[in-house]
């Protein structure tokens, strides 16, 4: 653990006090949580974070970006750096202030995309390889990606303007098609209307509970008095859909009490959305259910259905997140109501929306999901897109095809945005 403090805090250059011609690594990936959680690691992000040498850090930085940028700072004039990182990089808010540094003090010659690509054995996350060079930002930059045959080969060009998505998040967008997250600007997002939470952390609390119990000890098949509440992961639900039901341990010492991250218990006792956090977005619906779900599902719930619940997660996402007060987000959402938001979220035109947010990251994120913008037409027009989202929900349940509706749906949803 030593070196990797020392690497980061107390890094010097070449004897020669000129910079290296080269620097090149694959550094750790490490979450924030994970270093948080981890007292050895907490102590090392704290004194990164007291070192003021890296100015990149941005709210939860993984901790490949302080050695992005000491790779960067190691660089004589006209070096060059190359290190294989999470796609995330691309994307993420916490990669906001680095991509913009990389982009307006440096000249980007080439990312390397390698989204979908399995390049690590033990690693879930997709990878990118920034190409930079220590000189004044010019010109155009590659876009390359990896063919079957495991060459890499150029697919585009771009110049730092355009592969930028937008100023707001400085996302940088690898594809040819139209990005930017100020398509709708004018319009409020998914946030105004619902609280949008990530769900409980079904494993003991490293710190009251530390290996007292695993998920797998919490989870039944079946119905009993110890496992009473239904409960969902994401690989359980699908558009309009959940395909299946488990029971978890509810109320009794250790659940949800020692749980890691309890979240708190009215979030599962309101009407809401529930959807996955990868891939393809896929929505439905909770309204009587009141299904317990996991950390790999989010969950939104009209602002109005929360009103007199308070606490310090709703306060904190307040505070970071919404443009609104309280009180006028609950007014706002009485103007919605969730099959209309259904309807909105399950369109082809949420792709879409999605990419805005997120670039062509494999993830989704809870900040991707808040910031969804989202029209509010007259009534009788919410009421038909609410109405054709109950019938399609109605066709599942019994198997039966519903693609004339996806169909009108997609077109009612797109008009509202044109």
């Amino acid at each position: 653990m030593a070196s990797i403090i020392d690497f980061c805090v107390s890094q010097k250059r070449p004897s020669n006090g000129g910079g290296f011609d080269i620097t090149i690594g694959n550094p750790p990936y490490i979450s924030a949580p994970t270093q948080i959680a981890s007292p050895e690691l907490n102590e090392q992000r704290q004194r990164i974070v007291t070192s003021k040498k890296y100015k990149s850090l941005n709210e939860k930085w993984d901790l490949y970006v302080p050695f992005m940028e000491l790779g960067l700072q190691l660089l004589c004039p006209n070096g060059v750096f190359s290190m294989i990182v999470p796609y995330p990089l691309t994307n993420q808010k916490y990669g906001k202030k680095l991509r913009k540094m990389i982009a307006e003090e440096y000249r980007l010659l080439e990312i390397a995309d390698l989204n979908g690509t399995k390049i690590f054995e033990n690693a879930t996350v997709s990878n990118c390889i920034p190409f930079v060079q220590n000189c004044k930002p010019e010109g155009e930059l590659r876009i390359t990606q990896i063919f079957e045959d495991k060459t890499i080969r150029e697919v585009l060009c771009k110049t730092p303007e355009t592969l930028k998505q937008d100023e707001k998040n400085y996302v940088w967008n690898l594809t040819e098609e139209e990005r930017t997250g100020n398509r709708y600007a004018t319009m409020n997002v998914l946030g105004d209307f619902c609280y949008i939470s990530v769900g409980m952390v079904v494993n003991a609390d490293e710190k009251t509970a530390q290996g007292a119990f695993k998920k797998e000890d919490l989870i039944s098949n079946t119905f009993d008095d110890i496992h009473c509440r239904k409960y969902i992961e994401a690989k359980d639900i699908d558009k309009y859909q959940v395909k299946r039901v488990r029971y978890l341990e509810w109320d009794t010492e250790r659940c949800p009490d020692k749980l890691r991250r309890p979240t708190f218990r009215e979030l599962y006792d309101r009407p809401k959305l529930i959807m996955n956090c990868l891939g393809t977005i896929n929505v439905t619906i909770d309204l009587k259910e009141h299904f317990l779900h996991n950390h790999s599902i989010y969950c939104a719930i009209l602002w109005k259905d929360l009103k007199n619940v308070s606490n310090k997660s709703i306060s904190s996402s307040i505070k970071k997140f919404c443009k609104h007060n309280r009180p006028d987000m609950e007014t706002l959402s009485k103007g919605v109501d969730l099959y209309y938001l259904l309807g909105i979220l399950n369109s082809s035109m949420a792709d879409q929306l999605l990419a805005d947010q997120r670039g062509g990251d494999y993830h989704i994120y809870p900040e991707h999901i808040r910031n969804l913008p989202i029209p509010v037409p007259e009534k009788n027009i919410q009421e038909s897109i609410g109405n054709i989202a109950k019938e399609i929900l109605r066709r599942r349940e019994t198997n039966a095809d519903y693609s004339e509706l996806e169909e009108q749906l997609n077109g009612l949803v797109t008009a509202l945005y044109q």
